[in-house]
């Protein structure tokens, strides 16, 4: 009988597979947290308002037509920025955290965005 050492399993493949695991767990932690406070539906509801907004303002509506039209509040724009920002440093702590090994510490939420979001 003969061992075949093809099918063997080293202690490289299970480091390979564990980091697999991990950054697979990272970046499903990530998802989670950013859908919690809004799901993609939203996401998109509140990318629409601001293309409605923008493209009343641009047929040279006032301000107050525009956020009627769109839905939005005064102030809103700014915590859409503030939520994509939000958005993206996530993403960065996921990916600093994969490939450092470290824990992820991940960025609070700006205040207002989840409000926002419940309103979409």
């Amino acid at each position: 009988m003969q061992i075949d050492f093809t099918q063997a399993i080293t202690a490289e493949a299970k480091a390979q597979a564990a980091a697999i695991t991990r950054a697979t767990e990272i970046k499903t932690a990530c998802r989670a947290r950013i859908l919690s406070v809004g799901s993609e539906a939203t996401q998109m509801n509140i990318a629409q308002a601001g293309i409605v907004f923008t493209a009343v303002l641009l047929d040279g509506l006032p301000r107050a037509d525009a956020l009627t039209a769109s839905g939005l509040r005064e102030g809103d724009l700014t915590l859409a920025q503030g939520w994509k920002t939000w958005v993206a440093a996530m993403q960065a702590e996921c990916r600093r955290a994969i490939e450092t090994g470290t824990d992820p510490i991940w960025p609070d939420l700006p205040q207002g965005v989840a409000e926002l979001a419940a309103r979409f």
